[in-house]
């Protein structure tokens, strides 16, 4: 932990945060393990200072933070040509880390093989692709993710694409969901895949989530209210995906969470959790670090390793023991059975 920052945890948020089911909705590790050859099954020690890849995730240090179960974000270069086949080469290369570390992690597709995989003692890991550029323009596609293992798509990241627009569009005002894009959201629900409204433009997320009829995610965001940006969501986003039964996976970014006004302390996640409680309620939180997202992670959360601090920040906050275990992973087991049909 950094030495400004201390969060000392005491043994009823330790007991708490390893009875619970820890999930986290996106990371961007996989990307950063084969970009920089980096072996998942060992132990890194991140840079001193900020660097854009932190390596805030192994399996050592996943076991010793006490997570359950993690998204890998397959990410690629928003030119369409060629991303498909981009995509598929990244769901291999996780399938591979996977298998190597077949004695600590374990595919998971359905809530049923997140549970299999912890009474194995197993980390289970999903797959999210973000944004449909990877489709290359190709709803059929869809599909072929979803046979691949990929349980959630995010509709657009940092570009726009035939499907939607992009929050970080310049001239996306009074932007709405095309066709093309309702009829992703229409095949996404047929499937049981997981709508994910990430990066997505406030126009769209209204309209996506009137048409869905399956819960919404939001795999790694947090509030305008606290933190004005284009990234964030504002009162009306929060309360279009609330609407839909879905969650909200609260983003580590401290350019997120606090902005460039002094140190943001890892509070701040507690912060827009407690914003996003008064709105919709607690049933709609959720954890979306983006570790190794080229972010730089708030004072007090160095890597995977100071989850448990968190959990004491929300004990310390008010929040009671089942109001905390929902956050942790109980909003998203909940969400991710009503989206494949599993019975809760």
């Amino acid at each position: 932990m950094s030495a400004e920052r201390r969060v000392v945890v005491t043994p009823e948020a330790l007991e708490l945060h390893e009875r619970a089911f820890v999930i986290d909705l996106h990371t961007d590790s996989l990307i950063v393990a084969r970009m920089l050859g980096r072996d998942l099954s060992r132990r890194h020690r991140p840079p001193a200072g900020f660097r854009p890849w932190m390596l805030h995730v192994d399996v050592p240090r996943l076991k010793e933070g006490g997570v359950n179960a993690l998204f890998f974000g397959v990410v690629t270069h928003p030119w369409p040509h060629g991303a498909y086949r981009r995509a598929l080469r990244n769901l291999a290369y996780g399938k591979y880390v996977i298998e190597k570390n077949s004695e600590s992690l374990a595919l998971a597709t359905t809530p049923a093989g997140i549970e299999a995989a912890n009474r194995s003692g197993r980390i289970a890991v999903l797959f999210g692709v973000e944004g449909m550029h990877m489709l290359s323009g190709r709803l059929d596609r869809i599909e072929e993710l979803y046979d691949q293992g990929v349980r959630y798509i995010t509709l657009a990241h940092f570009s726009s694409n035939r499907f939607a627009v992009t929050s970080a569009s310049r001239s996306g005002a009074g932007a709405r969901l095309n066709s093309l894009g309702a009829s992703a959201v229409e095949a996404m629900n047929a499937l049981g895949m997981m709508i994910d409204v990430a990066h997505v433009h406030t126009g769209l997320i209204a309209d996506v989530c009137r048409l869905s009829d399956r819960p919404v995610i939001v795999s790694h965001g947090a509030t305008q209210a606290l933190r004005p940006t284009f990234r964030n969501l504002s009162d009306e986003d929060i309360s279009s995906v609330a609407g839909t039964g879905g969650v909200i996976g609260i983003i580590y970014a401290s350019e997120w969470l606090g902005g460039h006004s002094g140190p943001v302390l890892l509070d701040a996640v507690v912060d827009h959790a407690d914003h996003i409680k008064r709105l919709v309620g607690v049933d709609h939180i959720a954890l979306g670090s983006d570790w190794d997202g080229f972010i730089a992670t708030p004072q007090g959360m160095r890597d995977a390793t100071d989850l448990p601090a968190l959990t004491q920040l929300f004990l310390d906050r008010g929040y009671v023991h089942e109001e905390v275990e929902k956050v942790l992973g109980g909003n998203f087991m909940r969400v991710f059975r009503a989206n494949c049909g599993e019975p809760g």
